[in-house]
């Protein structure tokens, strides 16, 4: 996987996050760290900054960092906790979820680092974490701070409760499409990998990540594996990208198929469809939820080309009220331990709402 295989393994190879780099630098010279909530859009370089940080402090990140992906946690509960190899002294069936949970952090965070001054214990989207965690969190941040370090990784960083994140620094990543370093990263790959990227391939893949600099690769990397980058002149153009887009990041024809089940009242579909995102492709109820929209958007955009004024007028309105929906269902999902029962309740609107408006 080029992503693994391309991995800033220093923090100067972070693309796009200087001043974030340039703030973490003393601390790393002086051989210490806070602890640090980083925030920001998918893709930007959050966990490779933590992977990249424990490199200089430590020389390699396996013996004293742990990583907890959080949505794991919150979709799958005691099933995670029981099949985790790390976690197997601490599961028990009598407890609950939570309480295992707590449990293996204050355990985790007391212990001693190996030929370390502290440890990294590390929680990926972790506004998912339910607020009774964050909570215990809190009171072992305040307890472990000789023996470890907390970094939490969001992208909604008003999913973290103020005790915890006042008990961090700070660091915003910023969007690598706002600047130009995620065309300068994604050269870098293809003049590693022998590849001539045209600029119509470079703008179209830049379309399709939307910032997310896994995505970006992984799409090149899609793309060099197609027919059409044979092995002589290994060049990427824009429709070599467009035919691995559809197979390479099927979740958005998946969010498109959940519209078109919702419309059409195919409720065990679209019940099928959720299940499989967030169980199959570990898709977290938010990102579902923005890929839904995108999906609204694109559609209500080619219904558009057909329109006159006063339909276009009509279908600005109609697209309003479905954002209303999307909002209350966003709203219910900060706090919700099933994304699914919110996300079906959204799309039952779906329904209605066609019926009624002709939604597109």
């Amino acid at each position: 996987m080029w992503a693994e295989k391309y991995r800033p393994k220093r923090l100067d190879e972070i693309a796009g996050q200087k001043e974030v780099v340039k703030r973490i630098k003393g601390f790393v010279k002086e051989k210490t760290i806070p602890n640090l909530l980083l925030w920001g859009p998918k893709g930007t370089g959050k966990t490779s900054f933590v992977y990249a940080l424990a490199n200089e402090l430590y020389g390699s990140y396996d013996e004293n960092v742990m990583l907890i992906e959080t949505s794991d946690f919150v979709e799958q509960r005691k099933k995670w906790l029981s099949e985790d190899k790390r976690f197997k002294f601490f599961y028990d069936e009598q407890k609950s979820a939570i309480e295992i949970f707590k449990e293996i952090i204050r355990e985790y965070a007391a212990l001693r680092p190996i030929n370390a001054p502290f440890k990294l214990l590390f929680f990926n989207n972790a506004d998912l974490l339910p607020g009774n965690a964050q909570q215990a969190l809190r009171r072992v941040i305040e307890r472990s701070n000789k023996t470890c370090r907390f970094f939490f990784s969001t992208t909604r960083p008003a999913g973290i409760i103020p005790p915890v994140r006042s008990r961090c620094l700070n660091l915003h990543f910023t969007p690598l499409d706002k600047s130009d370093a995620l065309d300068a990263l994604i050269k870098s790959i293809a003049k590693g990998e022998g590849l001539k990227l045209t600029e119509g391939g470079l703008k179209t893949l830049r379309e399709y990540a939307r910032g997310d600099a896994g995505a970006a690769i992984n799409m090149l990397e899609a793309a060099a594996t197609t027919t059409r980058a044979k092995p002589k002149t290994k060049t990427i153009d824009a429709i070599g990208i467009e035919n691995v887009v559809q197979n390479a990041f099927f979740q958005r024809n998946k969010a498109e198929e959940l519209i078109d089940s919702a419309c059409a009242g195919r409720y065990k579909d679209v019940r099928a469809g959720l299940e499989f995102l967030i169980r199959d492709e570990k898709m977290g109820g938010k990102e579902i939820l923005v890929e839904i929209h995108e999906a609204l958007r694109r559609k209500m955009k080619i219904s558009g080309m057909a329109m006159d004024e006063e339909e276009e007028q009509n279908s600005v309105k109609r697209f309003a009220q479905i954002v209303l929906y999307e909002g209350e269902a966003d709203l219910k999902l900060c706090n919700s331990l099933n994304s699914i029962i919110h996300l079906e309740e959204m799309m039952t609107h779906f329904f209605f709402f066609r019926k009624k408006e002709n939604l597109y």
